[in-house]
């Protein structure tokens, strides 16, 4: 088996597996460009082998346990632990976080405004 095949696995395996590690996660701080935030996210190496080669959608590698907010996307991946995320620098300011959004609509709510 070449070192780029990966042995199968069970679904109950990877939850077991994702379970286990996923609070061992490490978050990069968040860096930035004229264009882009950037931070890389390191995984533990007890879950490469369910990481598909190449970039993941977002899918795949939120269904690894990696929480962040939203408008993240994987673009590379620099070593098989080590994946490489970028967004829009001004993504927050132009997307308010869906919590912020519901705040506001509960307090016009209850102030008598229009929903």
């Amino acid at each position: 088996m070449s070192k780029y095949q990966q042995k199968p696995y069970t679904a109950e395996e990877k939850r077991k597996a994702i379970e286990a590690y996923s609070e061992k996660i490490q978050y990069s701080p968040r860096y930035s460009n004229e264009d882009w935030e950037y931070r890389h996210v390191i995984i533990p190496k007890q879950l490469v082998r369910y990481v598909p080669p190449g970039v993941c959608p977002e899918d795949v590698w939120r269904g690894l346990g990696i929480r962040q907010s939203p408008g993240w996307e994987m673009y590379m991946r620099h070593e098989p632990h080590v994946l490489l995320f970028r967004r829009p620098k001004d993504y927050d300011a132009v997307h308010q976080p869906f919590s912020q959004v519901m705040g506001a609509r509960a307090v016009n709510i209850a102030a008598g405004g229009k929903k």
